[in-house]
């Protein structure tokens, strides 16, 4: 008779949970033995009796006549896989059934194998170790880490590929995202730097923006915690800011946190000067709108730092000789893209690229097509209000009247309105509104780089969309959006791991790209999912069930993907054991 118990055993540091079958020898006398070592596990001891009974009968067979616990099934799930991933000989020749094979207990490994070639290659783990890291400490910053790539760790062949157990708590990796941030600027620095050599990127541009995230309850606790201007328009929550700088081919340099109510121009001196120490000459900086302002211009070339950057919409107007004048030339190698068009003047110590994209006319058109029509709209039953006579008190009219032109700013300076006999009249100015509409499409780049052609100078700032995609992959794929935590270093280090996770999936989609393969993680990812460990469950005459843990074989399409990220698919370990 085998029985399966819990107990805990007592050391002089961390107690131990062990998982024991007790049985009697040949003589009858009574032997236990260890079956498994689960550690400081986390698992309730109301649920040791329950967990044993249903280990057990996975083991030997015996299906459960209730329907199991959601929670008792997680942890079964994990006992099962930790036992059947101890090596076990089974004799050289068994009688199987082939009838009776099933398999059992599938996760997935593809997603996985790619993260850990990332993790490799970059070299995360020596970085880590010399910031005095314990391997313990480096499997949770990894678990950490890719949990942001992948699905939960429970339900992956993470555990299958490390050969070990995971031993997954919250309060546990709270302590490692501490860890993680007090060595932020070493693991930041060694990171660039591995990147930079892989890739022999040059950094001669860099590229500035700022995005913010929210937080899910008011964070009391976190003094960066502020009401600002969301990205996401959630000005219902308090906001988080953060600022990143990435090279010209997207690779995440550095970044840092700022309270949510920061005005982002503020922010671009002190990132140059973290940033200048490390640089053997200053790279053109590529920035948008909002950082271009005459004190932040002025403070670029007094470090001797080149710029790129847009011209502020309502400054168009100002050029509107120019634009009349000069002789626009489309830009070449956009094949099967919307056509633009540039020209090029030098005004001052500034070289002005001025752009025109039909494609973007018809957005603004269709922009301000929309806001006019809900301006009409609010007009209407302001005046329909006024002639029905539930408005009367001229003083509040005229305040309704400021806040409908306030609220509609983008079109109501087009339109004069008037009060006259108890009723509203409005009219549009044609001829302004008509001059807005012909700078629609245009735009103009502003650069202190005179020694680059209107072009060169319009393809470096393109490269800015390249940060604006890293932010919503940053927000969307990794969740940098929404935070929980309450404290401000917890609420830092959830950052630092999205921004290391964000290194990762560069490093993925930068390989992918260099072997013609221009797709992104998400799609990787869903392209692997379907290769999977599994477990080969079979049924042998004695009476015994011979498993074997062993992962599938990749289909062509995940082949064409592991060759181009030089990952080894084909000598994983494998696992047996026979019960």
């Amino acid at each position: 008779m085998v029985c399966m118990y819990f107990r805990l055993k007592k050391t002089k540091t961390t107690p131990v949970l062990q998982l024991v079958e007790s049985y009697r020898d040949k003589e009858g006398k009574p032997r236990q033995k260890i079956l498994l070592s689960l550690g400081d596990i986390d698992i309730a001891p109301s649920l040791w009796k329950t967990l044993a009974v249903e280990v057990e009968n996975h083991l030997l067979g015996t299906p459960s006549l209730f329907e199991m616990d959601p929670n008792v099934r997680k942890w079964v799930d994990l006992i099962v896989r930790e036992l059947e991933r101890r090596e076990s000989s089974p004799s050289a020749y068994i009688s199987i059934d082939p009838k009776k094979i099933t398999h059992e207990c599938s996760t997935e490994l593809g997603p996985e194998l790619v993260v850990q070639k990332a993790w490799d290659t970059l070299g995360l783990t020596p970085i880590l170790h010399s910031c005095g890291f314990n391997p313990t400490q480096i499997d949770r910053a990894f678990i950490s880490i890719v949990n942001r790539l992948i699905s939960p760790v429970r339900t992956t062949s993470i555990p299958d590929l490390l050969n070990r157990k995971l031993q997954i708590s919250k309060d546990t990796f709270y302590r490692t995202s501490d860890v993680l941030l007090k060595y932020k600027e070493e693991i930041e620095t060694a990171l660039a730097t591995k990147e930079q050599e892989l890739f022999s990127l040059k950094r001669t541009i860099l590229l500035y923006d700022m995005t913010n995230t929210f937080f899910e309850g008011e964070s009391l606790k976190n003094p960066k915690s502020r009401r600002g201007a969301s990205k996401e328009k959630r000005f219902d929550a308090p906001l988080l800011a953060c600022g990143m700088v990435l090279d010209e081919e997207g690779f995440l340099i550095r970044h840092e946190v700022f309270p949510g109510n920061t005005a982002d121009c503020t922010t671009l001196e002190g990132m140059l000067d973290k940033l200048h120490s490390n640089m053997d000459k200053p790279p053109t900086v590529i920035i948008d709108s909002g950082f271009a302002t005459k004190a932040n211009l002025k403070m670029l070339k007094e470090k001797n730092f080149d710029y790129i950057t847009v011209g502020k919409r309502p400054s168009r107007k100002s050029y509107n000789e120019e634009i009349k004048s000069l002789s626009f030339s489309t830009i070449t190698g956009r094949d099967n893209k919307e056509p633009v068009e540039i020209a090029m003047q030098d005004i001052d110590d500034e070289r002005i690229v001025f752009c025109k994209s039909h494609k973007r006319g018809l957005k603004e058109e269709a922009i301000l097509s929309r806001a006019e029509d809900r301006f009409l709209a609010d007009l209407t039953k302001l005046k329909t209000s006024l002639e029905a006579g539930r408005l009367k008190k001229k003083e509040v009219v005229e305040r309704k009247i400021g806040r409908l032109q306030e609220r509609h700013h983008r079109v109501s300076r087009y339109y004069e309105l008037s009060l006259a006999e108890g009723t509203l009249n409005y009219k549009r100015l044609e001829e302004e509104f008509e001059l807005a509409k012909s700078f629609h499409g245009y735009y103009h780049l502003r650069s202190s780089r005179k020694d680059l052609s209107a072009e060169e100078i319009w393809k470096i700032y393109i490269m800015l969309t390249r940060v604006e995609s890293g932010f919503r992959t940053l927000k969307s794929t990794l969740g940098l959006r929404p935070i929980f935590h309450q404290r401000e270093d917890r609420s830092d280090g959830h950052i630092f791991i999205t921004v290391l996770a964000y290194h990762l999936l560069r490093w993925i989609e930068q390989m992918l790209s260099l072997s013609d393969q221009n797709i992104s993680w998400l799609t990787a990812r869903r392209i692997l999912q379907t290769h999977c460990y599994t477990t080969i469950v079979c049924p042998l005459e004695n009476g015994k069930t011979y498993r074997q843990r062993t992962a599938g074989t990749p289909d062509n399409q995940q082949k064409s993907i592991y060759s181009a990220l030089k990952v080894e698919w084909d000598n994983l370990p494998r696992y047996s054991s026979t019960y």
